[in-house]
């Protein structure tokens, strides 16, 4: 049981008030019995002088008496004297009772007097702490509890003052975050709008770029492709100057406009750096072959220094590459008035995930300044450079070739001093050529085309007669795909829309169909998926279709696989470019050999090792990737299946395996139509191939190679 303060004070007025009752009834009784004592001892004495006074009369003197006869035996009567007592006890106890009665009803007023004022503090400290602040106390008793109650009361003005304060301070934030917050979501909306009108303005202007590209490119394709075919005829000295006139400042024209628009997409961030195998000392001496004659004409020796160390297969963009030397090695010889250009590709760092490269272009030319290193690569500076020369185009070519390095993961710099020449110099990053179940992995993009040295020998080969269609709503360019097929002996069907080329796959099968993108009425995506139907309606194999088109920014190029279209080739478009898409799409006549080993030596650059190893990593993984393709076909996964096959005829293109080749390309090709029926008898066709490769893989050796 707790005792509460109201208690507590109570007892301890209790507590003297009893202990002084009982010392006040002790005196009294003790008194009283003193008294008692005191009486009885002088009655007694008075009976005994009596006593003494009687017997004197008797016995005058009892000293003198010889012989005591007796005792007197005398008892006194107590009874009233107990009696007195037992009044006086009775008296103490009421004098007790009373005293302790008075002394509880003073504690109890006193204590009511003291506890309730401190009670009521303890309410108002209890709604203060409850949040409560305008609450306050009246104390009217002791001074000390006046003085404890006006102190709560001015901490709880305090408070409540701070509170107010505070919550004002709160509401005034608040407003402002409100405010604020209002003001955020008009300039969200008004950043949204923005957005939309960025993103509005750069489609337009990305579509501006098509247009652009494509209204240059087109009449530049015939003006390039016709100077080339006139190039060949008969022409004196000076009609052979105007052509080569002609062709330079249509070839300038071009990679203006090719860097106009990779720097457009750049900044759209739509650039991308692909991946295939490349031999590199072939892709330097292929750029320095191109930029020869130029050289020539300066008097100026283009000299290849390619060190022994450099690997020769890597893993890069050979494109890339091909674009960032052209453009070092083109402004060097455009500078360089006497002495030579060394081109030196040497190994920078080699690791074991992947290897540096490290190429300089070395003139003899007028040189840089420090201030014109300064803004070499920034865009649009078409830096002066001496007294009368000026860098010319737009100025883009070297800011190109920074953001390309970068994106290979190198970096490019310059080393040079007025009238002492130029040292251009760039980094990147290869890799090695992987594991082919590693290449079918982790490499999607890797694509390839058999490395035929040239394309007579592929002629001899092709299905003949080899028949083209080819579309397209630009007159001279139609005629000059027509000449140039004509002149590789190929018979070529002319169409110049896309209905008509729709009519015309009704009407005939053809090997492969050249298609415009950009038609009027109906666009070359459009026919492509209707030419796909009109295959699966007659139950034909499907033919590749090329795609041509003369928007260099076709970056989504799943849009045109998705729609049946198998590759694509940019305008202009030259006899090199249509050899390499006939080369990589035309069907040759079937080879009767499962496994030829001589194309595999062909393919791999005539080194029997390495055919050998390319062929013993395909035919480790053809069992796992037979299963996959067959397990994607029967979950209908189309996507899947139709990527798979895609890795898989990459690396079938450097085996000397023909027939699974050619089965895996049908196969690829039906895939995109992502009908059960078209892909069935295909597969059927890839699975006997991959068993009869894996047959004669056992039953045959190498040694012929």
């Amino acid at each position: 049981m707790q005792f509460g303060i109201k208690h507590r004070v109570l007892l301890l007025a209790l507590v003297p008030t009893i202990t002084i009752s009982v010392l006040l009834g002790t005196y009294f009784v003790n008194t009283r019995l003193q008294d008692l004592e005191e009486a009885f001892c002088a009655h007694r004495e008075k009976i005994a002088l009596q006593l003494e006074k009687e017997l004197s009369k008797t016995s005058p003197d009892l000293s003198q008496i010889e012989n005591l006869r007796g005792w007197l035996k005398l008892e006194l009567e107590t009874k009233s004297m107990q009696l007195h007592e037992y009044q006086i006890l009775a008296k103490a106890i009421l004098i007790s009772l009373l005293s302790l009665s008075i002394s509880a009803l003073l504690a109890y007023r006193m204590g009511r007097n003291l506890t309730h004022p401190i009670l009521e503090i303890g309410k108002v400290v209890n709604k203060i702490r409850e949040g409560a602040l305008n609450t306050r106390t009246q104390v009217s008793s002791y001074a000390e509890l006046k003085m404890l109650g006006a102190g709560i009361n001015t901490m709880a003005e305090t408070l409540e003052n701070a509170h107010n304060e505070l919550q004002h301070k709160i509401n005034q934030a608040t407003l402002s975050l409100r405010r604020t917050l209002e003001t955020i979501e008009v300039q969200n909306i008004e950043l949204e709008m923005s957005r939309r009108a960025a993103e509005h303005a750069n489609k337009i202007k990305s579509e501006f770029l098509a247009d652009m590209s494509h209204e240059i490119r087109t009449p530049l394709n015939a003006v390039i492709g016709f100077v080339n075919l006139l190039q060949k005829t008969e022409l004196n000295q000076k009609q052979q100057e105007y052509i080569r006139t002609i062709q330079k400042s249509a070839n300038n024209l071009l990679t203006i406009l090719n860097d106009i628009l990779d720097f457009s997409k750049m900044e759209a961030g739509k650039l991308r750096i692909e991946r295939s195998i490349m031999d590199i000392r072939e892709c330097i001496e292929e750029i320095l072959n191109l930029l020869l004659p130029y050289a020539q004409e300066k008097n100026i020796a283009l000299i290849p220094l390619i060190y022994s160390d450099v690997p020769t297969h890597v893993l890069s963009d050979p494109l890339r590459i091909k674009q960032i030397v052209t453009n070092l090695v083109n402004n060097a010889i455009k500078f360089t008035e006497r002495g030579s250009v060394i081109v030196r590709v040497m190994l920078e760092k080699e690791s074991f995930s992947h290897t540096t490269i490290r190429v300089q272009v070395a003139d003899t030319g007028i040189g840089l300044s420090p201030e014109e290193q300064k803004v070499l690569f920034h865009a649009f500076n078409q830096t002066k450079i001496g007294a009368t020369h000026k860098l010319g185009g737009t100025g883009l070519g070297l800011v190109i070739c920074k953001k390309l390095v970068e994106q290979m993961g190198g970096i490019i710099g310059v080393e040079s001093e007025p009238q002492k020449g130029s040292t251009f110099w760039f980094t990147f990053q290869v890799e090695f050529p992987p594991q082919i179940e590693s290449t079918l992995e982790a490499s999607p993009s890797l694509t390839s085309t058999p490395a035929l040295s040239s394309f007579v020998p592929y002629l001899d080969v092709l299905q003949s007669p080899t028949t083209v269609l080819a579309v397209d709503d630009n007159p001279e360019n139609l005629k000059l795909i027509r000449i140039l097929l004509e002149d590789m002996g190929i018979e070529v069907t002319t169409r110049n829309n896309g209905k008509a080329a729709i009519a015309a796959v009704r009407q005939k099968t053809f090997h492969l169909i050249l298609l415009d993108i950009r038609m009027p009425n109906m666009n070359g995506v459009e026919a492509a998926h209707i030419i796909r139907n009109v295959e699966a309606e007659f139950h034909r194999n499907p033919t590749p279709i090329i795609a041509l088109t003369a928007n260099a920014l076709t970056s989504d190029k799943k849009a045109l696989f998705e729609n049946g279209i198998n590759d694509y080739l940019t305008k202009p478009i030259g006899e090199i470019e249509l050899k390499n898409i006939l080369e990589k799409w035309i069907e040759p006549r079937p080879n009767s050999c499962t496994i030829d080993w001589a194309l595999g030596k062909k393919l791999a650059g005539g080194k029997a090792e390495l055919a050998q190893e390319f062929f013993e990593k395909l035919r480790k993984i053809l069992p796992l990737e037979k299963r996959r393709i067959n397990e994607d076909y029967q979950k209908r996964n189309w996507t899947a299946l139709g990527d798979r096959v895609h890795k898989l005829h990459g690396v079938c293109c450097y085996c000397g395996v023909p027939k699974l080749k050619n089965c895996v390309q049908t196969l690829e090709t039906a895939a995109a139509s992502c009908v059960s029926d078209i892909i069935k008898p295909h597969l059927e066709a890839f699975n006997l191939a991959v068993d009869a490769v894996l047959t004669e893989a056992e039953n045959t050796t190498v040694n012929n190679i």
